[in-house]
């Protein structure tokens, strides 16, 4: 008998249905359902039911469904305890019928949820998911946000509402600062907006004078309800008698504003916990709410704050000076822990709630060295799973750093090197391992890991891995809450789609149609063609799929899952558009079929579909076993260039099938190529595990490590022990797996050796030397790489002593070195600094010594242009002009002219000869003449000739010239006139230009003002920028950094 399948459609839809299986129907809403967590929030501030505000309710759906010509804003005001809290969340969580609602509680009794930072996170959250797009985090763009959600509900048929209940309590507003208020959005395509105060506060100052919230007639009154009013009663009876009996109790929790567990206040009040415990759910729990704590709440225990805001405000007010006391012994408390090194018990709100109070506390000192705490960084590494809290506080903190009046710079230094190194350990975290810890049933970590990967793609690939390996967990909400939290909607549309395809491939096809109609329709195709069972209708689904990446992904797995039917699995992989993908998808169906032991048939397939790898490696494998010494094949190849890539994989699968594992190191070590030697490790390594050898396969995962520590291959390293851990895993030797994924984990957290890094360390390098630190230097020494911070010692010596030091001393080291020519620096700066001086008779001195130089025969040599160039750059500093031009009229090398004659440019300009400089540039091309012209403007303003550096300014046309010139000139108008660099400077369109430019400048500012600039340059940049321009009590400073960053860097191993 025939199945009769029914299926219906609930609700408007707008495109096409894609049945997924035949399990059950399909169900469309009409919108989307709100995925924010902030509801959660909602839920919790709302009564389980509200009792007689009937008419209060029933107005406000008046107001959010009026016509459009209607007034835009209300304003409810109300006296405390009137329940309007209570009244605008039911509305919130229960809107009238096509009206979509974005929220906000203010509350002081939360730590944290009475900021505009606060009100920015949680409407941008709520505004992207209405529009299905990333969230933007700039608060500058809110309004036009706002806009664009109300129009895309218009054409959906609804009106967006937004609701701010708590304008009173805005943390900003009242201590002067940037207020909620000011935020709230000018009203386009029908968005209406709902406040709520108490009755006494103004508009705060910092909201426009034309802004509606400033509309006459918007105010309404809220009468108390007689649920508040009871309410209100019960708890000032038992605010009294907290007050009376609790208080030490009451205190620390209106002092940390919310977030202490009942483990926390026993330590605080130094009671036993059972005493607090009866407290807290006694009658007098009425007063309190519980929260699950924020990280680990199914095990970590909850956390509590005051029930109602009103009560949190008398407690408050009630306790008076106490708080300041209360206050203090939280920071006592914290500094407890702090000394212990953060330990494993550390409670939860000393890793979250007490850094906010810091930086409440406006102590921006005590809040850069709390987020610049190495141990802190690994607690909350591993109480939270990942590093985002982390990178959180060290933004939060250096940005206060940043907006100080007088910014601390080594301190800005400090946590610039702990931002670099988390971006760089989880740019490198590969892509399988939060995979593997799903696998390992450590779903927290697992997720926390792969959401702070900072590579955008390796994060995405992480978070599909991850995706499907939470349904196989049996995890599949999990996975669904992992797509609700991505703010990407192109990725959050993939994740689920791959949480679907997973839960079919589980037999979960009715919560995999749950899923379907939230995805995009070309998703729905892919999800319901793995669906179905008949492969002729799934290739049919698959074609439809109008994006051609999508669609030769999904055929390709429908032919590999095809592979036992040749026929259907050659019809759907010829469907495959993509020439590689399609070669690829062929050769997979081959290996599947080698695999279940049809090695003919592989054979005959591979043939009539070229997958010519496969056909490589099945007559490899027959060669291998009709030899007399397979090992010993490797060296017969010798000549072959690739044979590390394409034979030694065959040759190590060969040894292990045979049981020959004994032969394979010496087939390992004999390789060259790192690359194709760490593919072959994995092939050793997954046979020695499933031969029951788990110790030599870990010796062997760690036993080619990188030498050069770029990222790819400190990434490989991580990437050898994940491939063990799953090796591991599907033995069902999960406690070696977690073993071997910890391994991997701790290989991420050595920091590549990129650019940034390289940098820090010559910077720091320089520093150590100059001030003759042996230990430090000893701790960097093996940190320094020759081909990113090599010196020229004498050079460097000698440019000291030339700008420093006695000029008798300086003259005499130049003269006596033998290759004369690589002076020419030293040379330049002692001439600049004799003219300055005035000593006539030491300027004469030298200028005869570069006569006598210049006119010595050049040697016939292939670098003898080295010297005539260090000819020119050295007469132009002490020569005459006329001399200066005839020497470059005979350099017979016309392609190295040109730099002989931009280094002479500094010193033409610093004499004040523009005439002559002017000249030489006649001899060069067009492209060397805005380099000379750029030096030549320099040299002009450092000698004050600022007349003469203008006008030649004036001479360059070509924008981008004119900006590269204007780069070199500003730097030196400073010491003339800051306001009027800086104002310039100001208008460089490229951070780094901008950057470099106040570092130069800052040297010609005052000390407050210095360090402004500076601090204003590693907001631009990199922080090694603002080294060269530290002073001596700064430097000193950043020794200390040298040791922190020696700790983070110099870690050869796991086990370092």
């Amino acid at each position: 008998m025939d199945e009769r399948i029914t299926n219906q459609v609930l609700g408007p839809v707008t495109g096409e249905v894609v049945q997924v299986g035949h399990a059950g129907s399909v169900v469309v809403h009409s919108a989307p359902p709100a995925r924010s967590r902030y509801r959660q929030w909602v839920r919790q501030v709302a009564p389980d039911q509200l009792i007689g505000r009937e008419t209060e309710l029933a107005e406000l759906a008046r107001f959010c469904t009026a016509p459009d010509d209607a007034p835009a804003y209300v304003w409810w005001r109300a006296a405390p305890w009137t329940g309007k809290s209570a009244l605008l969340s039911s509305f919130v969580l229960s809107p009238p019928d096509g009206v979509r609602v974005v929220s906000f509680f203010v509350t002081a009794r939360s730590l944290g949820d009475d900021t505009r930072e606060a009100f920015v996170d949680v409407v941008q959250e709520q505004l992207a998911e209405v529009l299905g797009a990333a969230k933007d985090t700039e608060a500058r763009n809110l309004n036009a946000v706002f806009a664009e959600a109300a129009a895309h509900c218009r054409n959906r048929g609804e009106r967006l509402v937004l609701v701010v209940d708590g304008l009173d309590e805005d943390r900003g507003a009242s201590s002067g600062g940037h207020s909620i208020a000011a935020l709230l959005p000018f009203p386009e395509n029908g968005l209406r907006v709902i406040v709520a105060s108490r009755l006494n506060p103004d508009v705060p100052p910092d909201v426009r004078g034309d802004h509606p919230l400033r509309a006459p007639g918007i105010e309404r009154s809220l009468a108390p309800s007689p649920a508040a009013v009871a309410a209100k009663a019960d708890m000032e009876h038992e605010l009294d008698a907290l007050l009376h009996d609790q208080e030490d109790l009451l205190g620390f929790l209106v002092a940390a504003r919310g977030g202490l567990s009942s483990d926390d206040l026993a330590q605080l009040t130094q009671r036993r916990p059972r005493a607090v415990e009866r407290v807290l759910n006694s009658v007098a729990s009425r007063s309190f709410t519980r929260r699950p704590a924020h990280w680990r709440p199914h095990e970590a225990p909850a956390v509590f704050l005051l029930g109602h805001e009103s009560l949190h405000r008398e407690a408050a007010e009630a306790l008076g000076g106490e708080l300041s006391r209360y206050r203090a012994a939280i920071g006592e408390w914290a500094a407890g822990y702090r000394s212990a090194g953060w330990p494993p018990d550390t409670p939860q709100f000393l890793l979250r709630g007490y850094f906010r109070l810091v930086q409440e506390s406006g102590d921006v000192t005590a809040l850069a060295d709390l987020a610049g705490d190495p141990a802190r960084h690994e607690r909350l590494l591993d109480v939270s799973g990942g590093d985002l809290a982390a990178m959180g506080e060290l933004d939060t903190a250096r940005a206060a750093l940043l907006e100080s009046a007088e910014p601390d710079l080594v301190r800005l230094i400090t946590l610039d090197t702990y931002r670099d190194n988390f971006r760089d350990r989880n740019k490198i975290t590969p892509v399988r391992l939060p995979a593997v810890w799903a696998a390992l049933g450590q779903f927290d970590h697992a997720v926390a890991l792969a959401q702070s990967m900072t590579d955008p793609g390796s994060r995405a690939r992480a978070l599909l891995e991850l995706s499907g390996e939470l349904v196989r967990a049996g995890q599949p909400d999990r996975a669904g809450q992992l797509a609700e939290d991505e703010h990407d909607p192109e990725l959050r549309d993939c994740l689920l789609a791959e949480t679907a395809v997973a839960l079919v491939h589980g037999g979960k096809h009715e919560a995999a149609e749950r899923i379907a109609d939230r995805v995009s329709a070309d998703h729905r195709r892919r999800i319901a063609a793995v669906a179905e069972p008949d492969f002729s209708r799934a290739g049919q689904l698959a074609r439809e799929i109008s994006r051609e990446g999508l669609r030769d992904r999904t055929l390709g797995e429908l032919a590999v899952l095809a592979a036992g039917d040749v026929n259907a699995a050659a019809e759907l992989a010829g469907a495959v558009t993509r020439d590689l993908h399609r070669d690829k998808t062929f050769a997979e169906i081959a290996q599947r079929l080698v695999q279940r032991g049809e090695v003919e048939r592989a054979r005959a397939f591979a043939q009539e579909h070229g997958a010519s790898g496969v056909l490589f490696r099945l007559d490899l494998t027959a060669e291998l076993a009709a030899s007399a010494d397979p090992a010993g094949a490797l060296g017969a190849r010798a000549g072959e260039i690739d044979r590390e890539h394409t034979f030694v994989p065959v040759l190590i699968e060969f040894l292990a099938a045979k049981g020959r594992l004994a032969d394979i190191p010496a087939v390992l070590d004999s390789m060259t190529n790192p690359f194709a030697r760490r593919e072959a490790v994995n092939r050793f390594v997954q046979a020695l595990v499933a031969a029951g050898q788990a110790d030599q396969a870990f010796l062997w995962a760690a036993r080619y490590p990188s030498v050069h520590r770029s990222a790819r291959e400190l990434q490989g390293d991580a990437d050898q022990f994940v491939f063990l851990a799953d090796a591991l895993l599907a033995v069902g030797d999960r406690t070696r797996a977690r073993q071997a994924a910890e391994r991997a984990e701790a290989m991420t957290r050595r920091p590549a050796d990129d650019p940034r890094a390289a940098a820090a360390i010559g910077a720091l390098s320089k520093t150590v030397v100059a001030a003759g630190d042996v230990r430090r230097a000893e701790l960097l020494a093996p940190l320094v790489r020759s081909e990113r911070q090599g010196l020229t010692e004498i050079k460097s010596l000698a440019c000291l002593l030339a700008e420093r030091g006695d000029p008798r001393i300086a003259g005499k080291l130049i003269r006596g070195v033998e290759f004369w020519s690589s002076m020419r620096e030293p040379v330049a700066l002692l001439a600049r600094r004799l003219r300055a001086e005035g000593d006539h008779a030491g300027l004469a001195r030298l200028a005869e010594y570069v006569r006598s130089r210049v006119k010595q025969p050049l040697p016939d040599r292939q670098f003898a242009w080295h010297d005539r160039r260090s000819a020119i750059v050295m007469l132009a500093a002490v020569g005459e002009p006329a001399e200066i031009v005839e020497l470059v009229a005979a350099f017979p090398d016309e392609e190295n002219l040109g730099l002989a004659i931009e280094d002479a440019m500094a010193d033409l300009g610093a004499r004040g000869e523009a005439a002559a400089a002017v000249e030489l540039c006649g001899y060069l091309d067009e492209r060397d003449v805005t380099h000379a012209r750029r030096v030549l403007v320099r040299g002009l303003a450092a000698a004050g000739h600022l007349d003469q550096a203008e006008a030649v300014l004036e001479t360059v046309e070509a924008d981008r010239e004119r900006e590269r010139v204007t780069l070199a000139f500003l730097p030196e108008l400073a010491k003339h006139d800051l306001p009027r660099a800086l104002a310039r400077t100001r208008l460089v369109e490229s951070a780094e230009d901008r950057a470099r430019l106040l570092v130069e400048i800052s040297a010609a500012a005052p000390p407050d003002e210095r360090r402004r600039l500076l601090a204003e340059a590693v907001g631009l940049d990199h922080w090694s920028v603002i080294v060269p321009a530290l002073e001596t009590d700064e430097l000193a400073g950043l020794l200390d950094v040298a040791d922190r960053f020696g700790a983070l860097y110099r870690q050869d191993s796991p086990e370092a």
